[in-house]
């Protein structure tokens, strides 16, 4: 569609760097609201730069796994991304670094993380699908519906399941903020896992452009809709049994420190 905002400028790249900026302001925030300390914040958001770097390698290194797999003797190094495979290598590092790092050298906030970290992710993951309907990728089935679009590169009207995947993306997000900010509710990744997973694995069924069949008839993105699925189901009963002891401990924590810090008549 439109690949270079003004002629110049990658629209891809652009929006990218656009989502990102927004899911670290939301983040940033957050934390704000949590009465951190400044150097806290700044560890953390250094942190979350990194696993952003990490998390662009990883969904390069899965898109050219996943051309590898598909057609070894044509294979050939492309930059294409998959979103599922940044997630997790962007998760991997920031635990990685949480706990080697962070968690030696401030109070432990995981609970915290885990409440707000899935809204910073739908909103840097929901302007990102608008560089992918800027770029014309990630473009659905042709079609002559009303809301068809019509894409000059591959001179056909497509379904625009980027504009689709980006609205729902930014409906999740506002929910997942607003449980953070107003109710600090624990089970935002559980909802967030399990929505998206949902979502995607409904969605890849009218995508135009070539998944391929990872197993059987699923594409790859579709067989790790079942892993997030799965693992989010997981995670609900995770939160449940370990979340509330930990926050308790943390919160018994502060309130000590607040006691030591007060004068002694």
């Amino acid at each position: 569609m439109y690949p270079k905002l003004f002629g110049l400028i990658d629209s891809y790249t652009v929006m990218i760097l656009l989502g990102v900026i927004g899911a670290l302001v939301t983040f940033f925030f957050y934390l704000r609201r949590q009465k951190m300390g400044r150097n806290e914040i700044i560890d953390l958001l250094w942190i979350g730069i990194v696993s952003v770097i990490a998390g662009i390698i990883f969904a390069c290194l899965f898109e050219n796994l996943y051309e590898l797999i598909e057609n070894p003797a044509a294979y050939h190094w492309t930059w294409g991304m998959t979103f599922i495979g940044g997630a997790i290598g962007g998760a991997g590092m920031f635990l990685l670094l949480y706990f080697l790092y962070y968690k030696k050298h401030h109070k432990p906030i995981l609970r915290e993380i885990l409440v707000v970290a899935p809204g910073c992710i739908t909103l840097a993951h929901a302007v990102g699908r608008i560089g992918c309907f800027l770029d014309g990728c990630c473009y659905g089935k042709e079609t002559t519906a009303w809301y068809g679009i019509y894409f000059p590169t591959l001179g056909k009207t497509v379904i625009p399941t980027q504009l689709f995947e980006a609205a729902f993306l930014f409906v999740l997000s506002a929910v997942l903020i607003v449980l953070a900010f107003k109710l600090d509710w624990k089970y935002t990744f559980p909802v967030y896992l399990i929505s998206y997973a949902v979502f995607r694995f409904l969605i890849e069924f009218i995508r135009g452009d070539e998944r391929g069949a990872f197993l059987g008839p699923f594409s790859p993105s579709q067989i790790w809709c079942f892993v997030l699925c799965a693992g989010g189901i997981a995670l609900i009963f995770i939160l449940r049994r370990f979340m509330p002891k930990a926050h308790e401990e943390q919160q018994e924590a502060v309130a000590d420190d607040n006691k030591a810090d007060q004068p002694v008549d």
